[in-house]
């Protein structure tokens, strides 16, 4: 469950943005050309603090995890207390 200021950056598309266009220069070689933005969709490999499993998007808990501990799995702030909880995985 993610909080409300990382539930905002959902919003935004992965997609080139519509004003800025593709940016297509006519007569660059493409091959030593460098982008000057990073891709978005390249996959960062980012690990859960807790199983250290695998991630498959930026964040710093696995969603069982940031359940488990009632916390934001994108930037790891607490959102809920679960000091009286008795939660599991089953």
């Amino acid at each position: 469950m993610p909080c409300d200021k990382c539930e905002a950056k959902f919003t935004k598309l992965v997609t080139p943005d519509v004003k800025e266009g593709s940016k297509r220069i006519v007569g660059v070689n493409k091959l030593i050309e460098k982008a000057t933005k990073k891709d978005k969709l390249v996959i960062v490999g980012s690990k859960c603090k807790i199983c250290k499993t695998a991630l498959h998007m930026k964040g710093k808990y696995c969603a069982p995890c940031a359940h488990v501990n009632g916390r934001c799995w994108m930037c790891g702030k607490r959102i809920v207390d679960v000091s009286k909880h008795n939660m599991s995985l089953v």
